[in-house]
C-alpha cells in the first residue's frame, strides 16, 4: 500500500502531526492566583478595576470547575464507549473551548500588557485566547478523518452500489446524528463557554463540531484505524438505539 503525503514506512502521517502542550490547567490556576493577588493590592476606591478583577476571577474559576466536570464525567464516558483513550487530557480540555472564551484572555492581556500583575505573560495569555481556534482545528481534522475512517462502516463490494457511499457517509457525519453521540458523552453540557443561557439556533451544529473535535484527537493519537473504530459509534441505527 502506498504511503500518503507526509507518511513514511516508519512514521504514519498522524504521528508526524504533534502539538506542544502548553499546560492549560496550570496556566489557569496561575492566572487565577495572579488576578486575586492583584485585586488585593488595589486601592479601596478603585471600584472600576476591582469589579473588572472580580468578573475575571469568577470566569476563570468557572472554567476550572468545568474542567473538573470534563475530567470526572466526559472523559470516562468517552473512553468507556471507545474502549481506548482518545488522546491526552489537555487535548480533551482544549477541544471544549468555545469562541466566547477568547475575549476573556484577550481583555486580560490588553489590561496587563504594559505592566506586571496577573502572573502570565502576554504570550501566554494570547495562547489561551487562541484555544477556541485550536479546538476548531481539531474539529476540522476530525471531519476530514471521518470521511475516510468511516469507509469500513459503509463500504460495499458491489460496483453498481458505489454511488450510494456518499449518502451512507452523510448519514454518519450529519450534525443531527453526531449530536446524539454528543449528548451521550455530555460534551455540550461541559463545553467551556460564556454564551448566554437558553437554546441556540446553531445548537445541533455546535454539538456536531464537538464530536468532530474528539475525532480529531483520536486521529492525532491513533490515526485512521482508531477513527474507523470510533466511527461505529456513529452508526445511525446503533446511535438511535443508544449504543
Amino acid at each position: 500500500m502506498e504511503m500518503g503525503p507526509g507518511e513514511t514506512e516508519e512514521c504514519p502521517m498522524h504521528q508526524s502531526l504533534t502539538w506542544t502542550p502548553i499546560g492549560i490547567e496550570k496556566m489557569l490556576h496561575t492566572l487565577h492566583k495572579g488576578l486575586r493577588e492583584h485585586r488585593a493590592w488595589l486601592a479601596p476606591g478603585d471600584l472600576h478595576d476591582t469589579r473588572k478583577m472580580d468578573a475575571w476571577i469568577e470566569k476563570v474559576d468557572e472554567i476550572l470547575q468545568i474542567i473538573e466536570g470534563i475530567r470526572a464525567t466526559v472523559r470516562p464516558r468517552v473512553e468507556a464507549d471507545l474502549g481506548f483513550s482518545p488522546g491526552t487530557e489537555e487535548q480533551l480540555i482544549l477541544s471544549m473551548f468555545q469562541p466566547s472564551t477568547r475575549n476573556l484572555f484577550a481583555e486580560i492581556e490588553v489590561h496587563f500588557r504594559d505592566h506586571a500583575g496577573c502572573a502570565l505573560s502576554s504570550e501566554e495569555l494570547l495562547q489561551m485566547a487562541a484555544l477556541p481556534q485550536a479546538a476548531e482545528t481539531l474539529a476540522w481534522i476530525g471531519d476530514a478523518a471521518l470521511k475516510i475512517g468511516v469507509l469500513p462502516e459503509i463500504w460495499t463490494p458491489q460496483v453498481a452500489e458505489a454511488g450510494v457511499l456518499t449518502e451512507r457517509r452523510k448519514a454518519y457525519e450529519s450534525n443531527a446524528n453526531q449530536a446524539i453521540l454528543c449528548d451521550r458523552w455530555q460534551l455540550y453540557d461541559h463545553r467551556i463557554h460564556f454564551d448566554p443561557e437558553g437554546p441556540r439556533a446553531d445548537e445541533t451544529h455546535v454539538k456536531g463540531t464537538l464530536v468532530e473535535s474528539i475525532l480529531g484527537m483520536i486521529f492525532l493519537d491513533g490515526g485512521l484505524r482508531a477513527v474507523a473504530r470510533a466511527a461505529r459509534l456513529l452508526r445511525p441505527a446503533h446511535n438511535a438505539e443508544g449504543l
